[in-house]
């Protein structure tokens, strides 16, 4: 198996950054002085509070769920690590859609895992393969990203709940842009037992540099989480900026309305461009990001990151003739506009 090995991040101001799914919105001010002042109060010659227990009370009041129903980790692919080592046997099943997140097969793969990757259908939704008796019998663990990446759309909620109730192993479902979607199954914890869901402050929250991410069960599964998590997990300074940006949910909101209000104007542009070029298909989405059906999706991409935008392009077979796109701040979806005019303008069309 090849390292994973994020693309480099080009230097300079005027390149635009779409193709990773972050908030295009550093921290004010204000939160800033604000973390410096918690981190002046930080001892730094001593471990860091190693369940995170002021973090997991402070998220667990936001989510009205009890803070030993949560376990803190050093981003989501940290506690999908956890997850695995906990609940999956070596040879065990791991269920998990085609196309998704790309860790949760590659970290089941690097721990001997067997990983079953079922298709999605041509909406990239679920399908009746997900209700395999032998697999719900079978399988040790399933993940599901909801809204998925990089479909950006969430699956069908009447087949993921019927895979809650019937499956015999835990089932993930990762809300990593439940900002953007609205839609959460949190409110299902206390009915299914096996129930996992993980979040993260990479997204919305908008602090992907400090690495934290959050795993919500039941105690029966989260004692065994804390089992096989390392000591000291999670920094002291991530969990200081976790609690500080939690403090701070006002600017956050307006964050995520304007994110809103961006993705939806973009998709009207990329409406508009897809009706002369049916070669172009933007697909739904419930997330900060677009998914673009494109027969030239290389060129596309060379051609915006010759303008300093970068986008996300694909190597596996079924996506690529997609591209992703990030919704960014105000300014940086002009710049995306004017490019595509640019192409317009030209009459070309990828």
């Amino acid at each position: 198996m090849a390292p994973y090995l994020p693309p480099p991040r080009l230097g300079g101001g005027r390149v635009i950054s779409l193709d990773a799914n972050e908030s295009p919105f550093d921290l004010p001010e204000r939160v800033r002085q604000k973390f410096l002042g918690r981190i002046r109060r930080l001892v730094f010659n001593r471990y860091p509070d190693g369940p995170s227990t002021e973090l997991r009370r402070a998220v667990g009041r936001r989510l009205g769920v009890p803070a030993d129903w949560i376990v803190a980790g050093s981003g989501s692919d940290e506690l999908i690590g956890c997850l695995i080592d906990a609940f999956v046997p070596r040879g065990g099943q791991v269920v998990v859609p085609d196309p998704t997140f790309v860790m949760y097969e590659r970290l089941a793969r690097i721990r001997g895992a067997r990983v079953v990757q079922l298709p999605l259908n041509e909406s990239f939704d679920l399908t009746d393969a997900f209700r395999n008796p032998k697999l719900l019998r079978g399988a040790a663990l399933w993940f599901f990203a909801y809204p998925n990446n990089p479909t950006a759309n969430c699956f069908s909620r009447e087949i993921l709940i019927d895979i809650c109730r019937r499956a015999q192993g835990v089932v993930v479902v990762d809300e990593a842009y439940v900002d953007f979607s609205g839609k959460t199954f949190l409110p299902l914890l206390r009915r299914f037992p096996n129930l996992v869901i993980l979040r993260t402050f990479s997204k919305a929250l908008g602090i992907a540099l400090g690495r934290v991410g959050l795993a919500i069960a039941c105690p029966r599964l989260t004692r065994f989480l804390h089992v096989v998590r390392l000591p000291y997990n999670l920094s002291g300074l991530g969990q200081a900026l976790a609690l500080t940006t939690l403090s701070e949910s006002g600017a956050i909101r307006k964050n995520i309305r304007t994110i809103l209000s961006e993705r939806q104007a973009l998709l009207r542009r990329l409406a508009g461009w897809c009706s002369d070029a049916p070669s172009l298909a933007a697909c739904r989405t419930d997330a900060n990001f677009v998914l673009v059906r494109c027969s030239a999706a290389k060129k596309l991409f060379e051609f915006l990151r010759a303008r300093g935008i970068l986008i996300k392009t694909f190597s596996e077979t079924k996506l690529r003739s997609f591209v992703r796109i990030t919704v960014g701040r105000p300014a940086e979806m002009r710049r995306l506009a004017k490019a595509l005019g640019e192409l317009e303008e030209r009459g070309c069309h990828p």
